[in-house]
């Protein structure tokens, strides 16, 4: 352990690592890809949240104003963090440029905000994730959402399982206007043939949300399949 602590050190100092936001040299010894500034100014969804969706409100206790207008499928989505900033940015690297190695400090920051909310995964039995089209996967090479569902996974002892499928291709959401985004998806997921989820409680996991149509779509597939309770956590809420 120490000749491989002392290898990383000196190829670090050779080759110096820079943290993915600031782009600031980072220690050798340094065990995360963004510096402690950075992760500092990673900003909590502020409380109180609407019961279902998880947008920060001003009253506790209650729904936000679209919730009360439509209830969602889902009986309560929570986002860590608000999707802004260093974050942004660290999603962006991740997702879009291919960075996996982000993926553990952001699991990690996944981890902090469960840790002050355990009640979000009280009798999950599986934990499953919002996929992506085999077109999209085949560009990519990774699902992002599945990634950060994997760490939960590893990290919580619940079992993950790949129990939904989406159907077709469907534009980007954050290519699209409110209302084109609470179509967009209609119909676009549905279950692996074969998966049981009779009675189960499930989470869904995803990177981002925003207006809540996905995990909603995906939600109404896991129901309709016999799901008891499904719930959705994702690292970021868009603003």
């Amino acid at each position: 352990m120490a000749i491989a602590t002392l290898a990383k050190s000196f190829i670090n100092l050779i080759y110096p690592l820079h943290c993915a936001a600031c782009k600031k040299p980072l220690d050798p010894e340094h065990e995360s890809a963004v510096c402690d500034h950075c992760i500092g100014l990673i900003k909590r969804n502020p409380a109180p949240h609407c019961i279902y969706c998880g947008r920060s409100v001003d009253t506790a206790a209650c729904a936000c104003g679209d919730c009360l207008n439509k209830k969602p499928i889902f009986s309560k989505a929570s986002s860590a963090y608000l999707y802004e900033g260093v974050l942004k940015e660290l999603i962006l690297q991740f997702k879009y440029k291919g960075k996996l190695a982000l993926s553990n400090d952001l699991s990690g920051l996944m981890s902090d905000f469960l840790y002050d909310n355990p009640d979000i995964l009280e009798d999950v039995s599986i934990i499953t994730f919002v996929p992506i089209s085999t077109s999209r996967m085949m560009r990519r090479g990774f699902n992002q959402s599945k990634i950060l569902a994997k760490h939960l996974s590893d990290s919580y002892g619940i079992p993950m399982v790949k129990c939904i499928e989406k159907t077709a291709s469907t534009k980007n959401q954050n290519e699209l206007a409110r209302l084109d985004r609470l179509s967009n998806l209609k119909g676009a997921f549905r279950v692996k043939s074969g998966t049981n989820l009779n009675g189960l409680t499930i989470l869904i996991v995803d990177d981002v949300m925003t207006t809540g149509a996905t995990l909603n779509e995906c939600a109404i597939a896991l129901k309709k399949h016999g799901a008891a309770n499904v719930r959705c956590l994702t690292l970021a809420r868009g603003l």
